[in-house]
């Protein structure tokens, strides 16, 4: 697969039998009452992003997948709250104008959001929402717009990521599945680093192979893959109990 080749981070976030609408035993989002392994492999996986993005000033983070119900828009909302429980000023914006997921996760009503921002029909400060997590904000994706990909692509877009780093340690941005449509690719000249999300029993070889050929194609650096809803039971007990596995490695690319 081309993330072999590449030389990248290989995240693998495993969760037991889990859906996007059911992670922590009935809800989607990270409490207090979320399985203490979840709560452990974000952390794991806030790490790995950090060390991975070492770069002063505010980091900012795109999040995609290769293909739809993979769990991207649960695992980027939790990474954001994972890392605003570190005191960071965190702001998810939800780039996906297409299908936005979420104003639903968190239960927001509708509104004007990035699109509408983008558009210049209001201004950033008018959309900027709490998330009801300490330290995170939320932009929502707003009204489905007839051209997201030119919306991304414009320098009102730019502008705006340049001015959130002024007020945030860290931006992260929903995208749509690359393998879908392009906005993506459109938005990995933003970032400091995209992670792709994939899901076992979903997520085909063959298209995740994909989409890192067109990310890597446009030169957009790669911090990892997540692997959602692998289950794993360890038969070994300890006095720790038992734990899911978190993977983490370097695969170093190969000099022929």
């Amino acid at each position: 697969m081309a993330i072999n080749k590449a030389g990248k981070i290989l995240l693998n976030f495993k969760k037991r039998g889990t859906t996007e609408n059911n992670i922590n035993g009935g809800g989607a989002l990270l409490s207090e009452n979320t399985a203490f392994h979840v709560r452990e492999a974000y952390k794991a996986m806030r790490t790995n992003v950090m060390f991975s993005v070492p770069e002063e000033g505010c980091k900012v983070i795109g999040v995609t997948s290769a293909v739809p119900s993979e769990g991207k828009s649960t695992t980027v909302l939790n990474l954001a709250i994972t890392f605003a429980e570190t005191g960071s000023k965190v702001i998810l914006i939800d780039a996906d104008m297409r299908r936005p997921n979420i104003k639903k996760i968190l239960n927001a009503g509708e509104g004007a959001g990035l699109s509408d921002v983008l558009a210049r029909f209001v201004t950033p400060r008018e959309v900027i929402s709490a998330s009801g997590y300490e330290n995170l904000d939320v932009i929502f994706s707003g009204n489905i717009p007839p051209n997201p990909v030119e919306l991304l692509a414009s320098d009102t877009m730019k502008d705006l990521i340049e001015s959130l780093k002024a007020e945030y340690d860290y931006i992260f941005i929903d995208t749509p599945p690359i393998n879908v449509v392009t906005d993506a690719t459109v938005v990995s000249r933003l970032v400091h680093g995209i992670i792709m999300v994939t899901r076992e029993n979903v997520s085909r070889k063959d298209e995740v192979a994909e989409a890192m050929n067109k990310l890597l194609f446009v030169n957009a650096k790669i911090l990892g893959l997540v692997l959602n809803d692998r289950m794993y039971q360890s038969k070994r007990r300890t006095r720790y109990g038992k734990y899911k596995r978190y993977y983490y490695y370097r695969d170093y690319e190969r000099h022929d």
